[in-house]
């Protein structure tokens, strides 16, 4: 499709509408027995499917379409996405490259909302600027949402898996196994945690799911474990206009303290839509289809990442929609591949919502009463981009632990050669699927 009714398709997707009505908190059709799966042979060291990227045939691209109410999520979930990732640049350790996936965290606490209530459950609706929606609303809108980006474009691969693990000393609750079975086709599995073999069995649907990207998520369990409620992500895809690997030179890098290097610096001209402020230049550069969007911002000689960030233009998309303009632009990206992992979620949450408590007393996805536990969540991720296309994993856990006519166009440059913000989002929604820093 063309880029400029693309963009004004999604300009027009993501404004902003009226908060949606109270709704019933947990969706509780036939009781569904839990999944039981054998145990499965894991490979100790897997390994990718391919080493490159590889080019994919062009096909239509079909926009995720969703209704009002879904809509207004979206947006809601669009300004989370961003504020997370700030919150996580903002903690990280210096001199690191780092990228979350915001949907995959969102997909799973997508599924943990559904086993709280209470102030624990208004507190975490809060904290996604979701007030005044029901769980309802949220499972219906991760279900289209996914099942949506999944079936967007033949030519890119977009898939997502959901899993719950439980202590198999716990009756889980029959409601909340039905609800993310209907809603996430999650599997749900008792097990035994003080066997080792149960790291394994979690660690090959890592595995599966992600293409060996993330191999090793889980390095032990216990019986203190009382559940691992886990989202896993894959993308790969090929740019609508590749860089010639020709053009790909050594040439400097300045990293985020001073220190320069010779990188593998790719490059390519073509027309693409572009905005700079005062702070910063972005660009936009499609893969394939235009079914997804690689977003690129450098900040500005002498401007900090953290300045870059603040800008409105990271809340919805009306601002680049309406700003940036299609120009013949001249890009340099670094080719690389990236790995990171983020143990902090919730405490980064909690610099987004102050008020966000986990009440034990308030969590309800056992029929026992459940204990005083250690609640964390942590994700691992890896990127890859080069002259063909870019590919993208993360793994998301959830553990409780006790304890037409052409156009003259101007010519602009980007050369991304220091520290740089990217995400991956599909097009119609902009949904993030993942937001990455480069400066190491």
């Amino acid at each position: 499709m063309k880029m400029n009714a693309m963009i004004l398709t999604m300009a027009a997707s993501l404004c902003l509408w009226a908060c949606g009505s109270e709704g019933e908190d947990v969706i509780n059709p036939e009781p569904v027995e839990p999944q039981k799966v054998e145990p499965t042979p894991v490979n100790p060291d897997p390994k990718p499917q391919e080493t490159e990227l590889d080019p994919v045939t062009r096909h239509s691209y079909k926009p995720v379409e969703l209704n009002e109410t879904q809509q207004a999520i979206n947006q809601k979930l669009h300004e989370f996405s961003w504020k997370l990732f700030k919150e996580v640049y903002t903690n990280r350790d210096s001199g690191v490259n780092l990228m979350i996936s915001p949907i995959s965290l969102e997909v799973d606490l997508g599924m943990f909302i559904n086993g709280l209530e209470g102030k624990t459950l208004q507190e975490m609706l809060k904290t996604f600027g979701l007030e005044g929606y029901s769980k309802e609303q949220v499972n219906d809108f991760f279900k289209t949402m996914v099942t949506g980006i999944e079936a967007a474009d033949e030519a890119a691969i977009f898939k997502s898996a959901n899993a719950f693990w439980y202590n198999h000393h716990y009756t889980a609750k029959t409601g909340y196994l039905t609800t993310i079975q209907n809603y996430y086709s999650a599997r749900t599995e008792a097990m035994d945690f003080a066997d080792s073999k149960t790291k394994e069995i979690i660690n090959a649907w890592c595995a599966e799911n992600t293409n060996n990207r993330i191999p090793h998520m889980v390095d032990r369990t216990s019986e203190a474990d009382v559940f691992h409620l886990m989202n896993a992500v894959y993308f790969k895809s090929s740019w609508e206009t590749p860089f010639s690997k020709e053009q790909t030179t050594k040439q400097p890098f300045i990293y985020a303290d001073g220190q320069a290097a010779d990188v593998d610096m790719m490059h390519v001209s073509h027309q693409a839509y572009f905005l700079e402020t005062d702070k910063f230049q972005c660009c936009m550069k499609p893969f394939i289809d235009g079914a997804f969007q690689m977003l690129f911002v450098l900040p500005k000689k002498g401007v900090s990442v953290e300045d870059a960030l603040n800008s409105d233009l990271f809340m919805t998309y009306n601002a680049f929609a309406s700003q940036s303009r299609r120009v013949n632009l001249d890009l340099f990206a670094p080719k690389f591949t990236a790995e990171y992992t983020e143990e902090n979620l919730f405490s980064c949450m909690g610099q987004i919502n102050p008020s966000l408590v986990f009440d034990p007393n308030e969590m309800r996805f056992f029929e026992e009463q459940e204990l005083s536990s250690g609640l964390k969540a942590l994700q691992k991720t890896f990127f890859l981009m080069d002259e063909v296309g870019a590919e993208a994993a993360a793994v998301t856990d959830i553990i409780i632990r006790n304890t037409s006519v052409p156009v003259q166009l101007e010519n602009k440059t980007i050369r991304l050669d220091r520290p740089f913000v990217y995400a991956i989002m599909e097009s119609n929604t902009f949904c993030p699927l993942f937001i990455g820093y480069y400066g190491k």
